[in-house]
């Protein structure tokens, strides 16, 4: 039986040279999307880093978009990177001479205000992170553990080498006592709390690359000195971090700090070494209360990722205490940051100041000045040296707390000769 031969199939109609010539324009123009769209890209940020030259311009464009929807979800999915420095200053029209000094200053202003900048440097370290697991900014460690690069890279390394030279560091150990004795010549006991950072504790979780602490490190051995010390006051901040470790965090994982659970430790010892120094009963009266909490820790935000939605679950300090004291700001420029009330209670402890960083904070908000009639806190701007003319007549106490990264601080005691 024959089988039906297939039909041949019609051929398409060739397009018409009109056709032709809108394909070939249309072509032409698919090829200039790519070049255009970087063009815009390219063009807008300095647009508004041009706009951000003039305060009115700047302005003007604040009113007007500042409420659009676009712009409240940019801002919040995109917050300012922080810095480890002050952004450049645009240079005055004034200064344009040396003309490459000027250009150089100007450069400078430009890349640290173009347009978008926190967004495309989020972008970059949240790839860095994707892909490389790496970051020019922090270390990314074991179990989420987050160490900043200034930190071990730059600030530990410079307190060792300032402690190698055994001159030098002799030189501290005297400055150290010398400072504490001239202020037990105004009336003024020294209490020093020396914390240590937590690369001690979570070696471990470091990544291999990263530079390593040892267990006898040059600050260490300045540790143990300063502890035998009898003519010195000195509080074990190492004996609590090594009792406690195994109890609850003593660090927190994504911030250099310690926990506010370490800090309360500390400011109990603190107080209860006051309490015996004056034959007081006084002890420390605040419970330990964890309160776990989605915080987000200065190295994760430094870290400066896209995602910021990333939490991890940290211990807070819960307040069980009724506070007494109201705090009131001392003025600028006056060596002091607050001043508490005076309170009309034997029971307490005399007025005492502090002088110390971010890890005082932690003592604070555990509850440190309700032991006291009066507590003041000393800039922690303020040199070191500068401390003891500030405090006559102003308490019998003086809590000195300085990490074991600040480099400056320990050289201040001990002028190079």
């Amino acid at each position: 039986m024959n089988q039906p031969q297939p039909q041949p199939r019609p051929r398409a109609a060739l397009p018409t040279p009109r056709r032709r010539r809108q394909l070939r324009q249309t072509l032409r123009a698919s090829r200039l999307i790519l070049p255009l769209s970087l063009l815009a890209l390219s063009i807008a940020p300095a647009l508004l880093a041009g706009i951000s030259m003039s305060p009115k311009a700047d302005a003007w464009l604040e009113r007007h978009s500042a409420d659009r929807h676009w712009v409240r979800i940019y801002r919040a999915h995109v917050p300012p990177v922080e810095e480890l420095r002050p952004l450049a200053a645009l240079p005055e029209a004034k200064d344009w001479w040396p003309v490459e000094r000027y250009y150089s200053r100007f450069e400078r202003w430009f890349s640290d205000h173009l347009g978008w900048r926190n967004l495309m440097i989020r972008a970059k370290n949240e790839l860095d992170y994707r892909l490389f697991n790496s970051s020019t900014r922090v270390y990314f460690g074991k179990d989420g553990e987050l160490y900043g690069r200034n930190l071990i890279d730059n600030e530990m390394p410079a307190t060792e080498r300032l402690l190698a030279d055994p001159e030098r560091a002799q030189a501290v150990y005297d400055g150290v006592l010398a400072f504490s004795e001239q202020l037990r010549r105004q009336g003024v006991t020294m209490l020093l709390v020396a914390p240590i950072q937590k690369q001690y504790y979570t070696r471990e979780r470091l990544p291999a690359f990263a530079p390593q602490v040892p267990d006898d490190s040059h600050f260490l051995a300045l540790y143990q000195r300063l502890k035998a010390a009898p003519q010195l006051h000195f509080i074990d901040v190492k004996r609590h971090l090594d009792e406690n470790r195994d109890k609850f965090p003593i660090f927190y994982k994504q911030d250099f700090h310690w926990t506010d659970l370490s800090a309360m430790v500390v400011a109990a010892d603190v107080t209860d070494s006051i309490a015996k120094l004056e034959g007081s009963r006084l002890r420390w009266r605040h419970a330990m209360q964890p309160d776990y909490q989605p915080f987000v820790g200065s190295e994760a935000r430094f870290a400066a990722r896209l995602n910021l939605k990333e939490q991890v679950i940290e211990p807070q300090l819960k307040q069980t205490w009724t506070a007494r004291h109201h705090d009131t700001p001392a003025a600028a420029n006056s060596g002091w940051e607050f001043s508490t009330d005076a309170l009309d209670d034997p029971s307490l402890l005399p007025a005492t100041c502090m002088y110390g960083n971010s890890f005082s904070d932690g003592m604070l908000r555990a509850g440190l000045t309700e032991h006291f009639r009066q507590f003041h806190k000393l800039s922690r701007t303020l040199p070191l040296t500068q401390v003891p003319a500030l405090l006559h007549g102003q308490c019998r106490y003086l809590i000195v707390q300085v990490l074991d990264i600040q480099t400056d601080r320990w050289a201040s005691l001990a002028p190079a000769p």
